[in-house]
């Protein structure tokens, strides 16, 4: 490693590319000093200097009331949001079995109590977007599906036109 002695330092700054203040010290500083007015008049704390509010707040999700009976709807709209997902990108025989469903909702239970309520937030705010990229997988996972069956359908016409259909068929191709 190379130390940095006062010799090594002159040398950086006397590099062209380091010369772009070379005799504008008296426009920077002027610069900095309104910069720091406009700070004052505006109530400006820089990011470093400023101090949390509250630590515990802005570090742990602050869990709101929820009755017992909310988190359980929650969690119903949840699975019932997933189970209509699900079925929509393999078909409408999907369907989770009722006590998967009710253990479902006890074990996301403390999870929504804990985090429902900031999540629901963030989540209605991009509601539009998740909705989208839900249809989007929808959209696209059906397009597949009829590419493939258009394909498949083709296929088996190009095959009977190429094949005999009957023995009588055989036997007019064996006579043409």
């Amino acid at each position: 490693m190379s130390e940095v002695t006062p010799e090594t330092a002159n040398d950086a700054v006397s590099q062209p590319e380091n010369q772009f203040l070379n005799g504008r010290e008296s426009e920077a500083k002027a610069m900095e000093q309104s910069l720091a007015q406009t700070d004052l008049e505006n109530d400006f704390i820089p990011p470093e200097q400023a101090e949390p509010q509250n630590a515990e707040f802005s570090e742990q999700p602050q869990p709101d009331n929820m009755s017992p009976e909310m988190v359980a709807g929650v969690a119903h709209m949840a699975l019932g949001t997933y189970e209509a997902m699900m079925q929509s990108m393999v078909g409408k025989a999907f369907k989770l079995p009722d006590d998967m469903k009710a253990e479902a909702v006890e074990k996301y239970a403390p999870i929504i109590a804990k985090y429902g309520p900031s999540a629901i937030g963030t989540f209605g705010q991009y509601k539009d977007e998740v909705m989208a990229g839900l249809f989007t997988i929808a959209l696209v996972r059906e397009s597949f599906s009829q590419v493939k069956q258009i394909k498949a359908e083709t296929a088996l016409k190009e095959k009977q036109q190429t094949q005999p259909q009957t023995a009588n068929d055989v036997v007019s191709e064996d006579a043409a």
